[in-house]
């Protein structure tokens, strides 16, 4: 009997340990794609800063430019606007024309200014795309990298001279850029760069050249 006794004790305690597991801990790790994790370990911090906060600078830029004048801006459509970006932004290899509207307190007094079109060339290098503006006075040149479904990322410098494409991100900090490559239409991108610390932003709206029409 006294077994008995000591057998349904010890099954008792078997029960209550299995209905009473010990509380295991788990950590969740960020996963970064290869293309992600080049771009945030090149970036400074001051420039990490300016993509972080483009949302705001943007809507900041566009409030003020709607003040001075609205029709410029309807007129551009969904260049403009923050929410605009469409999934697949990768950029086909090739020539583009690259218009540059800018807006913010360094864009005039309508806080509005459209540029000429010029030509830039994106291209692929062992699995990255370059890009880089052929023609102009403003001459960036550097590389995208994919950052999710919408966008890309860009870090680069401005050039000295046309078709100079030798200065890379990192060298010299004042001609550092940073932005982002988003699509906003069919066969129609923008490359978004801050510019004057935050006072106002670049869009460089991309859009191919017919085989026809390219420069030499």
């Amino acid at each position: 009997m006294r077994r008995l006794v000591l057998f349904a004790a010890l099954l008792g305690a078997l029960g209550g340990c299995a209905t009473t597991p010990k509380p295991v801990a788990s950590v969740q790790l960020e996963t970064l794609s290869p293309s992600e994790q080049a771009w945030r370990e090149t970036i400074t911090p001051a420039d990490a800063r300016l993509i972080e906060t483009l949302p705001s600078i943007w809507a900041t830029a566009l409030g003020t430019a709607k003040q001075r004048t609205i029709p410029a801006i309807a007129d551009e459509g969904a260049l403009l606007q923050p929410d605009a970006a469409l999934d697949h932004p990768e950029l086909p290899p090739g020539s583009y024309r690259c218009r540059v509207v800018r807006i913010g307190k360094t864009a005039g007094s309508r806080r509005v200014r459209s540029f000429p079109p010029y030509f830039c060339y994106v291209g692929a290098e062992e699995n990255k795309l370059s890009f880089a503006k052929q023609t102009g006075s403003d001459l960036p040149s550097g590389y995208l990298y994919a950052d999710g479904g919408k966008r890309y990322v860009f870090l680069g410098a401005r050039q000295r001279k046309p078709g100079d494409v030798s200065l890379g991100y990192g060298v010299d900090q004042g001609r550092d850029l940073a932005g982002v490559v988003e699509r906003v239409a069919a066969f129609r991108w923008r490359l978004v760069v801050p510019r004057d610390g935050g006072e106002a932003i670049d869009i460089y709206e991309l859009t191919p050249v017919p085989t026809d029409q390219q420069p030499s």
